[in-house]
């Protein structure tokens, strides 16, 4: 099986099992809590050493404005990119597609990114290592290293902003930052000004298919606020976070519309759900209605997720856009 493909299921198998996955000096300062608005936390340069709690309440410190980072998680490797921080990426993981060619601009990549190497973290030397959905014991087990950590799981767009001003804020890029939350922003509130016309009857039912054996997008997922806020309704909002459906519940909600996220590793998947015998009373098959999202940008909690938004709503309602 492709390895992205391996990377999904260990994500859908995460978040079902809600496993989705020293000593501070006196004068360090600590910045303000994460739900700060935008620009709040980063409204000066940032000074060493620092304080800092990250999505985990754990306490760290920064003696001196990271050098060199190990990021793994894709969707740091991405905020940090977009910060103009490549050339300070030590390493990255093996799912790291993004920006192209990143793989190759770094010393090493960890192949394993949910159990990477710990010899060879310590060989990388970082002043930084980002995480995300990773288990605690190997978090806490970086940590007893005496290596700074920051874990950053966002589970939402408000969050991703959060996120973004974090790293902002830890590598001194706090400018850039604001810049990036800003044009988020404004694409974010660009599209909701463009579906705000449409009447709660021109909204369309959506099935997300996130692997072929029917698993979807519930409530408190990524893909059902990008789904919501592109005005389209979920019809899998009844359950919570990944979850399984029947083929009798799909074809008893009729969705108008169905996406699908795992072309990247099985092919002929519009042409297979379109074939399907049973569903062939669903409207979005009667009326080819099968639409392939680019998986990376539709999940990870990065500078693109915003594009991801944007791709489901022209999708839903091109004629608006």
């Amino acid at each position: 099986m492709h390895k992205k493909a391996l990377s999904l299921f260990a994500f859908i198998a995460l978040s079902i099992s809600f496993l989705i996955i020293s000593g501070c000096q006196s004068d360090a300062k600590t910045p303000p809590t994460p739900q700060s608005t935008a620009g709040q936390e980063m409204a000066q340069q940032t000074s060493y050493p620092l304080k800092y709690t990250d999505d985990s309440a754990a306490e760290s410190t920064l003696t001196t404005e990271p050098q060199r980072i190990v990021s793994l998680a894709p969707a740091s490797t991405e905020i940090l990119c977009a910060l103009g921080l490549e050339s300070k990426l030590a390493a990255v993981t093996a799912y790291d597609t993004y920006p192209v060619g990143i793989q190759d601009k770094v010393e090493f990549v960890f192949v394993d990114s949910l159990n990477p190497n710990m010899e060879q973290i310590l060989q990388l030397n970082p002043d930084l290592v980002v995480m995300g959905m990773h288990d605690e014991k190997l978090v806490s087990a970086i940590r007893n290293m005496n290596l700074p950590v920051v874990q950053l799981n966002p589970q939402s767009i408000a969050a991703t902003y959060q996120a973004i001003e974090k790293l902002g804020y830890l590598t001194n890029t706090q400018e850039q930052a604001i810049k990036i939350i800003q044009e988020m922003k404004d694409k974010e509130q660009n599209i909701a000004d463009k579906i705000s016309s449409l009447k709660d009857s021109e909204r369309v039912n959506v099935w997300i298919e996130v692997d072929p054996g029917l698993f979807t997008a519930g409530e408190g997922t990524f893909l059902n606020e990008l789904i919501v806020k592109a005005g389209g309704i979920n019809i899998a909002h009844d359950v919570k976070d990944w979850a399984q459906y029947s083929e009798e519940q799909i074809i008893a909600k009729n969705p108008q519309v169905i996406l699908e996220t795992y072309s990247y590793y099985m092919d002929n998947v519009k042409d297979t759900i379109l074939a399907r015998p049973a569903w062939q009373s669903i409207d979005a098959i009667k009326n080819a209605k099968v639409f392939t999202l680019d998986s990376d940008m539709v999940t990870r909690p990065g500078p693109r997720i915003i594009d991801g938004l944007a791709s489901i709503a022209q999708t839903l309602y091109p004629e608006l856009f």
